[in-house]
């Protein structure tokens, strides 16, 4: 190096020529596929299992009716199903009789807290209307009646393998309580779909739910053993009941209580 040389000015770099180092940003996930114009019953069963937020913005658009009569239907089916089950228990009127008594009971269940739901479900933010909150809650009641045909094999081997009445109806809880906390979700996932954001309205609304649901087992019982009469007037809390029950056994053939 010529000690004469003196250096130059440093020259800053040109960004325009410098290659680009950044960190690409990262894309957002991809948006749900809309459901067609016109689903079938096959894709409305596959967006109820899958696909909430395209379920959503399809009922946004006014095509409740079919929805909601189409999960309401499936809501029925599957809790006549399961009550069937059960019924195996104690068979007899049974048979008929828990059937009705299940789909009865979560029906009402659901009536009762519809009103609450739509306040509940305002509070969050979200703009949805009736006729969207009604169909999402029969599609919520649909999903938790799948589950519970999809337990309902192994709840039947119970039912005709054990006489214990208080196994049996602490497994028929687990089994209901297990799919109310998928069916919620889905109902959590339509409310947020629709412009919901608070979550605290909806697990007080949870919490209602299944309290209705639960009493309801009680207040139709009897669904797992026998009486002679098709309904109790005495008025019990469901956890007394329960706990009354838990160390019951079926009685033997012939006698009834």
């Amino acid at each position: 190096m010529n000690p004469n040389d003196t250096p130059g000015p440093e020259i800053p770099p040109n960004p325009a020529t410098e290659p680009d180092t950044a960190v690409p940003a990262v894309a957002p996930p991809p948006l749900e596929e809309p459901l067609p114009e016109n689903p079938d019953g096959k894709t409305l069963f596959e967006a109820l299992l899958r696909r909430p937020g395209a379920l959503a913005d399809h009922l946004a658009k006014g095509e409740s009716g079919k929805v909601t009569r189409l999960f309401a239907g499936i809501a029925v089916a599957s809790f006549m199903l399961f009550g069937f089950v059960l019924g195996c228990f104690a068979k007899h009127e049974q048979l008929w009789a828990s059937p009705l008594k299940v789909t009865v009971g979560m029906v009402i269940a659901g009536i009762i807290c519809f009103p609450s739901l739509y306040i509940f479900t305002t509070l969050t933010g979200a703009r949805v209307s009736l006729h969207q909150l009604g169909a999402s809650l029969a599609g919520a009641l649909a999903l938790a009646g799948l589950l519970l045909l999809g337990i309902a094999p192994a709840v039947w081997i119970f039912a005709e393998s054990t006489n214990s009445l208080g196994f049996m109806g602490w497994l028929a809880m687990a089994a209901w309580l297990v799919s109310a906390g998928f069916a919620l979700r889905f109902l959590k996932s339509m409310v947020a779909a629709t412009g919901g954001r608070g979550k605290g309205p909806l697990t007080v609304w949870s919490v209602v739910f299944l309290l209705v649901s639960l009493q309801m087992t009680t207040s139709l019982r009897p669904i797992l053993g026998r009486s002679d009469d098709f309904l109790t007037n005495e008025k019990k809390f469901f956890l007394q009941h329960w706990a009354e029950t838990s160390g019951e056994s079926l009685p033997v053939e012939g006698s009834r209580r």
